[in-house]
């Protein structure tokens, strides 16, 4: 990832909060979103984690997220799958009114080598409901999060995640994806 794209990114994920079956256009404020469902494979996870609810998130996410730029936590991390970098929300106490882990990181190979200071997560196999923004950032983020929590999709609350590729640019390449883990019976 670029250093400019990465100093982007860093000022963007301040404003976070946080096979192929159906395909839903959404649109709001002017933000246009795509959501269809997806099959995700199991995938590992080593990042930077904040234990956070909705209702402080605004505060304490911008310090997390300060700290995983500054410190450089990216090139701390080992074996990674690829440049993205991920915004992955865990271990809920129930649902998104509940306190939660957000931890900011990358997608790894294994989870053999996990720094100190940072965790290792498994991201469960799953079946997830997946938005993608498309429009001004962060608007069409924080409009596919307001949509989420007002939906009626049946959410698991085991492993939900933002994907932000390493190409990303809030201005000229704003598209992020949210993925939400949904029960596998509904």
């Amino acid at each position: 990832m670029k250093i400019k794209n990465l100093c982007l990114l860093a000022l963007s994920l301040t404003f976070s909060w946080g096979n192929c079956a159906d395909k839903t256009i959404l649109s709001i404020q002017g933000v246009t979103m795509n959501q269809k469902i997806e099959h995700q494979k199991e995938k590992f996870f080593i990042g930077l984690e904040l234990r956070t609810n909705n209702e402080e998130c605004s505060l304490a996410m911008p310090a997390h997220k300060d700290r995983f730029f500054k410190e450089n936590i990216v090139l701390k991390i080992p074996n990674k799958a690829n440049g993205d970098i991920l915004a992955l929300y865990t271990d809920y106490e129930g649902d998104y009114t509940k306190p939660y882990s957000w931890i900011l990181g990358c997608e790894v190979l294994s989870l053999e080598q996990v720094p100190e200071g940072l965790v290792g997560k498994i991201i469960a196999e799953s079946k997830y409901a997946v938005f993608s923004t498309n429009g001004e950032f962060p608007q069409g983020l924080i409009a596919a999060w307001q949509d989420i929590w007002k939906s009626n999709l049946p959410r698991s609350y085991t492993s939900d995640f933002e994907v932000y590729p390493s190409d990303f640019d809030p201005q000229h390449n704003p598209e992020v994806k949210v993925y939400i883990a949904l029960e596998e019976n509904k």
